[in-house]
């Protein structure tokens, strides 16, 4: 980074392997070349802001996991911002009013909270590397956009030899030890409504021998959550019209996708930018795309943490703020 050239470092789940793709400019493409390697970070709303890293330089190696003492607790009083704690409440109460009145069946809303910063970008990736072995982890910088980092569960589009593969990922819950977490109807019919529109999607785009999995409990740093497996055929070239057509997915914008997303830009009353956006690599026969869950964007004194979850009619507002907060402690953990 001291000489400000763009990449995207990643680590997928459960590999000790870490990936780095980087440029030698400092170019902004917008685009990029056929059969070229090339990383992509891109916005929650697909825009001309998509950042291609090109792969002019891509490097391999494997990290060992540190023994680091987990905080297993930890007092959240401090982190509560009462103005802030009220206003989202309000908007989720809002959601619920309309989730009851409308067709609208789901819409996730989101805020985003900044800490002071206190340790190098290095050790905040060091921490993030080895406190979440189960995710896809990333930290991608181009000197025009800022430097990101975050840690998902949750895989948008992975095409390799013709096979699609990719999750319907929703309900969440603080991870405890030896205990079978019992999921409410709530997060049941939330990751339902997220496994139909998946599947209705790459059915209407012509994806063949579409097969899904048994619903699991999948864990996430100190997190939980439903998933769903979901594989099909396709065509390697058509792994574009795929992505077009999942992202943005129910588990980050709503259902309908177009009324959930007209509500999200007239009241969450903030940018999310790339929060909730994706991010992957590319090269000539496989794809790996992540959707931009549980990140934050890191300045050279502080850092904005992104957070959000999924409202339905069966929602309470005062739990789903709770979530949040649970979702912002485990990122916190890594500052």
């Amino acid at each position: 980074m001291k000489k400000k050239l763009p990449f995207l470092l990643l680590r997928t789940a459960n590999d000790s392997h870490v990936r780095v793709l980087s440029q030698r400019d400092q170019k902004w493409h917008k685009t990029v070349p056929d059969n070229m390697t090339y990383g992509v970070f891109c916005k929650f709303q697909n825009s001309e802001d998509q950042v291609f890293i090109y792969a002019e330089e891509d490097e391999s190696f494997t990290i060992e996991k540190r023994q680091l003492k987990v905080v297993e607790q930890m007092n959240t009083t401090y982190l509560v911002d009462e103005v802030e704690q009220n206003r989202y409440v309000k908007l989720i109460e809002k959601a619920v009013s309309m989730l009851k009145e409308t067709s609208m069946k789901k819409v996730v809303l989101s805020r985003k909270q900044s800490f002071p910063k206190k340790a190098s970008d290095l050790e905040i990736l060091s921490n993030l590397l080895d406190q979440y072995t189960e995710a896809n982890c990333y930290f991608f910088y181009h000197p025009k956009v800022g430097k990101w980092m975050g840690a998902t569960p949750e895989i948008l589009v992975r095409v390799k030899e013709g096979k699609l593969q990719t999750m319907s990922l929703a309900g969440t819950a603080l991870y405890k030890e030896y205990e079978v977490h019992e999921w409410g109807k709530k997060e049941i019919e939330e990751q339902e409504l997220v496994t139909e529109f998946i599947i209705h999607n790459l059915h209407k785009n012509g994806a063949l021998d579409i097969q899904k999995s048994e619903v699991k409990t999948v864990q996430a740093g100190s997190l939980i959550h439903l998933s769903t497996d979901i594989t099909a055929s396709i065509a390697m070239d058509d792994k574009s019209n795929f992505i077009h057509a999942l992202h943005p997915t129910p588990a980050v914008c709503g259902i309908p996708r177009n009324q959930a997303l007209e509500f999200i830009l007239q009241n969450e009353n903030y940018d999310r930018s790339f929060y909730t956006g994706y991010l992957g690599m590319v090269d000539q026969n496989t794809a790996n795309y992540f959707v931009n869950l549980r990140c934050m964007q890191l300045y050279d004194q502080e850092v904005d943490i992104y957070v959000g979850g999924g409202i339905t009619a069966l929602s309470d507002p005062k739990a789903e703020y709770e979530e949040t907060m649970n979702k912002l402690l485990t990122m916190k953990k890594v500052l």
